[in-house]
């Protein structure tokens, strides 16, 4: 029924070949379940390493499942990988987790404080996992109206603005936890802000610019990523116009992450969940608007969906900043916005400059064309490596320029290999400096 409802067009052959996948991959959620659970544990005696490989061994089975089980089995051979990437990732986890005195003993008691605070709390995040899954759902069945390859193209641009969401969003969401809650359970409220917002000014540090990134160079970044065997062309440009349009809510994707945490330090789970129940209606709503209003009259309708994707992921951030806001009784509104005004100045000017010279034309032609021929995926790779580096000293210099705290915070961390070993270990706690008033 569910393959139904999101691939309405399926064969039935393609809808059986789903189900019986669905039935295997099913199992790995047991033990991703399982795998998370020890993450948890090992956050909270703040060790980070070993939850942040457990990903790079998920990915590894889906290798092995793609490269030796696939000749074998077929498709069903990739959804073994993706079965024994879920067993490696809850196992590198068990090992660490044991010599903090984990043993597991049958028990199941939910008149335990403990217990039943912890099922207040994750009954709403649960429902919020639901909500963001439905949201994706929403996606696809929509670009599935949109004609063959809709659905691989939002897929595939997905996947790659994912990347920095997972590296910066997330990670500092997590590693922020734990301090988080801290600070809040001891009463240090001013401490809590001043954390928040120093880490939520990172994340847009290091996301803001690589939106533009993607942004302006989004046509090289697929071919070099996507751009081979039969990814043609017509499929080049659709994903890249598609990953543009994501780019454009990732930081907010990335931020949203760290609001969720910091309400969770407040022991709020419900109040993400109302938002996400929000955004989804927000979702459904303005992806539809596009897809029934304007599909017929672009070229590449399944754009749009990124674009909803990012209104959305905007529409969510600001409201639950809003709420959080009132929550601790107010940001300092100069510590909040002025930052952000110094990043969005500098990733702007990067943009630019960027932009000008990769697009200027002569007749029908880029100059850049007559430089250096980028059909070879050498240069291509060289020209992109070029501008992603010359991007990104003109985003920092513009940044020192502006004395933005957040380029200070790095080049005081960089220089220092054993402070960053120390980072890397995480048994300290990082002192936020004064905090916000």
């Amino acid at each position: 029924m569910i393959g139904k409802f999101v691939a309405p067009e399926f064969s039935p052959e393609k809808l059986a070949l789903t189900t019986n996948l669905t039935r295997i991959v099913l199992f790995s959620e047991l033990l991703l379940i399982i795998g998370s659970f020890f993450t948890s544990v090992l956050q909270s005696f703040h060790r980070f390493i070993i939850p942040a490989l457990a990903p790079v061994l998920y990915n590894i089975g889906i290798i092995i499942g793609i490269l030796w089980l696939r000749p074998f089995f077929g498709l069903t051979g990739v959804a073994m990988g993706v079965v024994i990437g879920a067993a490696l990732h809850a196992l590198i986890q068990l090992f660490l987790t044991k010599k903090f005195g984990f043993s597991y003993k049958f028990r199941f008691d939910i008149k335990d404080p403990g217990v039943a605070k912890i099922i207040k709390l994750s009954l709403p995040r649960a429902a919020g996992i639901g909500l963001a899954q439905a949201e994706a759902w929403v996606s696809v069945f929509l670009a599935n109206l949109l004609g063959p390859g809709s659905i691989a193209v939002l897929g595939f641009a997905g996947d790659i603005q994912n990347l920095p969401i997972g590296l910066f969003g997330i990670t500092f969401a997590t590693a922020s936890l734990p301090m988080l809650s801290a600070e809040w359970n001891a009463g240090k409220k001013e401490y809590f802000k001043t954390t928040f917002l120093a880490t939520m000014h990172q994340v847009f540090y290091l996301t803001i610019p690589l939106s533009i990134l993607f942004m302006v160079l989004r046509v090289p970044i697929v071919r070099l990523i996507l751009g081979t065997g039969y990814f043609d062309w017509p499929s080049t440009v659709a994903t890249a116009v598609t990953m543009s349009y994501f780019a454009v809510g990732i930081f907010a994707q990335s931020a949203f992450f760290l609001l969720i945490r910091a309400f969770y330090a407040l022991q709020d789970a419900a109040t993400p969940l109302k938002v996400a129940a929000l955004s989804l209606v927000f979702h459904v709503a303005i992806s539809s608007f596009f897809v029934f209003g304007f599909a017929e009259k672009f070229s590449i309708p399944v754009s749009f969906l990124g674009l909803a994707a990012s209104l959305t992921a905007i529409f969510g951030f600001v409201i639950l900043l809003f709420l959080l806001d009132k929550k601790v009784g107010g940001f300092d509104k100069n510590k909040l916005f002025l930052p952000l005004v110094k990043i969005v100045v500098a990733a702007a000017f990067m943009g630019v400059i960027l932009y000008v010279p990769l697009h200027i034309r002569v007749g029908t032609n880029y100059v850049i064309d007559y430089i250096i021929d980028t059909t070879r995926v050498a240069n291509l790779l060289i020209l992109t490596g070029i501008a992603f580096a010359g991007g990104l000293a003109v985003y920092i210099w513009i940044t020192w320029l502006l004395k933005s705290e957040e380029l200070q915070t790095f080049t005081k961390l960089l220089p220092d290999v054993k402070r960053i070993q120390k980072l890397l270990d995480i048994q300290e706690k990082i002192d936020p400096g004064t905090p916000s008033s």
